[in-house]
């Protein structure tokens, strides 16, 4: 019986052990769980009312529809206009990433691999000008384009998703650069390489990840934006998805099920390219914060 008392003691004291060390880990796991849930409950929520109608919405509260009625998506797709919105808001998407990456590669290219006078200087210009909104500018943006003639039209506002994009890019992408070894340019230019070669051979395939980093943070930012499009494109038949979106309402009466419809409509292409592009994402973040 005596023998037993330690036993169970140390039975005790290392479960009491166990427990301290772990309950942080239990309630990180809480923390994330609870966020979890509400991420994605409203994502749920909002799927299942495009297959309810107006009237089962507003009296039921359940989670799961009763029956699959894909009438919302085809009446979002015939008396809307935001297919035409889907289409403005990728073409002008597409338009803006092949304009920031014309521009922020080349530029990433010499702020990483040329020392040359004031360069540094330029590289934390790009890096102050993250801290800066982009509302901050938009007056002065408004009247730039009313002066040049482009107010309106689709594709000038591409050279403004550009270049709000352009910072962060040029940041990201010069950290990604600096921490190729320069060995590998050195090796390059004895076998012959230009400084072209050399750029599009050598640096830019070992900066994908960073490349998929800035494309897909600049394509989240450019197809959810609402502010820039309301002020730059007042034209109906240019504007974006997420101007028809808040506009798909009328003044007294709210088609709750179309709108969620609408919603899902606009969701999907993020979540698509996030599922295909998810690894170079994560990636490409550890790496930037870890050479940053």
């Amino acid at each position: 019986m005596h023998g037993r008392v330690p036993l169970r003691v140390g039975r005790r004291a290392h479960f009491a052990t166990r427990l301290r060390r772990r309950w942080p880990l239990a309630v990180v796991y809480l923390v994330l769980g609870v966020h979890s849930l509400l991420t994605l409950f409203p994502l749920v929520w909002v799927l299942s009312n495009s297959f309810r109608e107006n009237d089962a919405i507003l009296t039921s509260m359940r989670l799961l529809p009763e029956s699959l009625q894909f009438s919302n998506y085809v009446e979002m797709l015939r008396v809307t206009s935001i297919p035409l919105a889907f289409f403005n808001s990728l073409t002008i998407t597409l338009a803006s990433l092949v304009l920031l990456l014309v521009v922020a590669l080349p530029l990433s290219f010499a702020l990483a691999r040329f020392r040359f006078r004031f360069a540094n200087w330029v590289f934390m210009f790009f890096a102050a000008a993250v801290l800066v909104p982009s509302v901050s500018v938009l007056p002065m943006t408004f009247r730039l384009f009313a002066d040049l003639g482009l107010l309106g039209t689709k594709y000038g506002i591409a050279l403004v998703y550009a270049t709000e994009q352009l910072p962060v890019s040029v940041f990201l992408l010069v950290t990604f650069m600096r921490a190729i070894p320069q060995e590998l340019d050195e090796a390059a230019l004895i076998d012959g390489c230009g400084l072209w070669d050399l750029f599009l051979h050598v640096v830019v395939p070992l900066s994908r990840n960073g490349i998929v980093t800035i494309l897909i943070l600049a394509f989240v930012a450019v197809w959810n934006d609402y502010l820039t499009a309301l002020v730059l494109l007042p034209d109906q038949a240019n504007q974006t998805l997420s101007l028809a979106l808040a506009y798909a309402k009328d003044e007294y009466f709210v088609n709750y099920g179309m709108m969620s419809a609408a919603i899902v409509f606009a969701v999907t292409p993020m979540l698509i390219v996030y599922l295909f592009l998810k690894d170079r994402l994560i990636t490409g973040m550890a790496a930037g914060a870890v050479k940053g």
